[in-house]
């Protein structure tokens, strides 16, 4: 932290300020600094600290294995690749019946560390994903949805789930959407994040899609609640590779 000291002089009587000299102290911030705490605040603060402590430190279910990301696929983005896509159905059948989810992409640098091997905790899936990113839907043409499976080829994969693609010179082998070559004369559904919808980390191509629903349900309250649900039917989570996504020859 840095304790600045301003000395300012009035000029010819007018209320402007002129900053003639700044001096300053670094004051580090670590377990050298020997500051005393204030007991009322530490009395206002301990509740909220016991309690957030606590719900960081429930156990959600248990993973057979750790889970890694990679490109261009790996069983950490093909696990919550798959999760987004299967939640996302729950979302439509309750709330958007006219909608019919067909793929899902979360980006590998959107998933900041592995899913440890044993029990997972609410913590693991704040580390897992730190950013309040939102659950988005798109319609996209079928050219759109070549566009953008051709931007993850040529970036050497993501984490998807129900598509499934070769890579050849970073453009998009043979793409197939739930099992089927895809039609650019169709439409289909995507789910990703609010942030990827809106063209970050180099997707500005789904910035451009029109027609889109915001279901306001956080990416990172999705997987606690779906992996709490795993944990109290006795699920142990699994996830490996799968071909959805190869370098073709």
């Amino acid at each position: 932290m840095t304790v600045l000291l301003f000395i300012a002089v009035l000029l010819y009587g007018c209320h402007s300020l002129v900053v003639t000299r700044v001096n300053s102290t670094n004051i580090r911030l670590d377990s050298t600094l020997n500051i005393a705490s204030d007991p009322k605040m530490e009395s206002i603060i301990l509740p909220y600290r016991t309690k957030l402590m606590n719900d960081m430190e429930q156990v959600l279910c248990i993973s057979k294995d750790a889970l890694f990301g990679g490109r261009p696929e790996s069983p950490l983005t093909n696990f919550c690749a798959d999760l987004i896509l299967q939640e996302s159905d729950s979302i439509c059948q309750k709330r958007y019946p006219e909608i019919r989810m067909s793929v899902s992409m979360v980006n590998r640098g959107g998933l900041r560390v592995p899913i440890p091997k044993g029990e997972i905790k609410v913590q693991n899936m704040f580390e897992l994903m730190p950013f309040e990113n939102e659950i988005v839907f798109l319609k996209l043409s079928g050219v759109e949805m070549q566009q953008f499976i051709d931007h993850m080829a040529s970036r050497g994969g993501e984490g998807v789930a129900g598509m499934r693609f070769g890579i050849k010179d970073d453009k998009a082998f043979n793409p197939e959407i739930q099992g089927q070559p895809l039609d650019e004369t169709k439409n289909y559904w995507l789910v990703t994040s609010d942030y990827i919808a809106n063209g970050g980390d180099g997707f500005e191509i789904l910035s451009s899609i029109k027609e889109r629903v915001s279901t306001g349900v956080k990416f990172r309250d999705m997987f606690i609640d779906h992996l709490r649900s795993l944990g109290k039917k006795g699920i142990t989570i699994e996830a490996k590779v799968d071909g959805r996504i190869y370098n073709a020859k």
